[in-house]
């Protein structure tokens, strides 16, 4: 064979194989489509193959709704512990459904109804373009049921429903449970509380060791105080902050700083909203500083400035988190009660620092609860 003859060989051999690799790429790559198709598919049987319990199937009917636009993952029931004869059921409707099942949104129903027959005796629906019920990026992982005894009235008792959101970002990890409280009415369900946060797990890391977390715990408190002829809810609250440091190969430090705070639910206008608390200068001052706290939030104003963030209370003192005095840029300190807080703006000759400046004519912030 001459050498032309065998140039030209060598040419269709790898014409060849590069079409042949090329076809099988687009092979691979159809075939990983069928799959991907074929396994969006069997999730769509799976869930169409959804089979309720007689007792789901007459409630599903009372509302005509069909099994298969119902979320059976997060369908729950329970019965009152305080009325056997009455059994709350949540009904989570598809509103939008992607293909593979993890971004959706749901409209609610919720309902007590008969433990025996199934019927229907209250309810409270809610579209899901206002429930927040839905599932993305931040995904719905759990609803329960909550019987214990919020006695909001001398006569009138609530249950609550609950719901648990985890975040997908393994950087910003974010996960916090929400809860609705729902009263018996002749003709139905009322929300008194809607989607309160009562815990929640958030930080900032570089996935190996450093970064900072904060969590919160919440302890709702039925107290004697009345708002409008309900209970006001006393919430007793827990925050830990953890900063991890690396210090060195294997070696991660943490660093936990433990801080409690208090809020107050009060019932006004058909709802529980939380109290705010606002406090100004108990002497006047050309900055007219006010400062209000609601839940763990603060909301600081004066004439030269206005910045909103979250506060710690530990040991009577309270901590305004990132709001940086003039000088040093440090953190701003007070001392705490219910009805007073008082910072020391600015020091001495020994100790010389200034808080906030356009407060200089006052050593001593002391602000009063209005």
């Amino acid at each position: 064979m001459n050498r032309l003859n065998l140039v030209l060989v060598s040419c269709f051999l790898f014409i060849a194989c590069n079409s042949s690799q090329k076809k099988q790429e687009e092979n691979k790559d159809v075939t990983k489509d069928q799959e991907e198709k074929s396994e969006a598919a069997t999730k769509q049987v799976e869930r169409e193959a959804f089979i309720p319990t007689d007792f789901i199937v007459s409630i599903l009917s009372q509302l005509q709704i069909k099994p298969v636009e119902v979320y059976q993952e997060l369908l729950v029931q329970k019965k009152m512990p305080y009325d056997s004869n009455s059994t709350i059921v949540v009904i989570p409707k598809i509103a939008k459904l992607d293909a593979d099942g993890t971004s959706f949104s749901l409209d609610s129903y919720i309902l007590v109804v008969d433990s025996e027959t199934a019927v229907i005796q209250q309810q409270f629906y809610e579209s899901n373009a206002t429930n927040g019920w839905s599932s993305d990026a931040v995904r719905l992982a759990e609803i329960s049921i909550d019987t214990a005894k919020y006695m909001v009235t001398k006569d009138l008792r609530a249950f609550g429903v609950k719901l648990l959101f985890i975040g997908a970002s393994k950087v910003n990890p974010y996960n916090y449970n929400s809860l609705s409280l729902f009263v018996p009415e002749k003709n139905g369900l009322r929300k008194i509380l809607n989607a309160y946060e009562t815990a929640s797990f958030s930080g900032e890391w570089d996935t190996r060791c450093e970064g900072e977390f904060i969590s919160v715990d919440k302890k709702l408190i039925i107290q004697d105080e009345q708002s409008y002829g309900y209970f006001d809810i006393l919430v007793k609250a827990g925050m830990t902050t953890t900063i991890a440091t690396e210090k060195s190969v294997d070696n991660c430090e943490e660093k936990k700083t433990d801080s409690n705070y208090e809020e107050i639910l009060q019932y006004k206008n058909g709802s529980y909203t939380t109290l705010e608390k606002s406090y100004v200068l108990a002497s006047k001052s050309p900055c007219q500083l006010q400062i209000t706290l609601k839940g763990n939030q603060y909301h600081i104003k004066t004439t030269k400035r206005e910045q909103k963030g979250t506060f710690s209370i530990k040991e009577g003192e309270i901590t305004f988190r990132k709001l940086l005095g003039d000088d040093p840029k440090i953190e701003i300190q007070g001392t705490y009660t219910e009805n007073e807080i008082t910072i020391q703006n600015y020091g001495n000759a020994m100790n010389s620092f200034t808080l906030l400046e356009e407060c200089g004519d006052q050593k001593y912030l002391r602000l009063i609860k209005e």
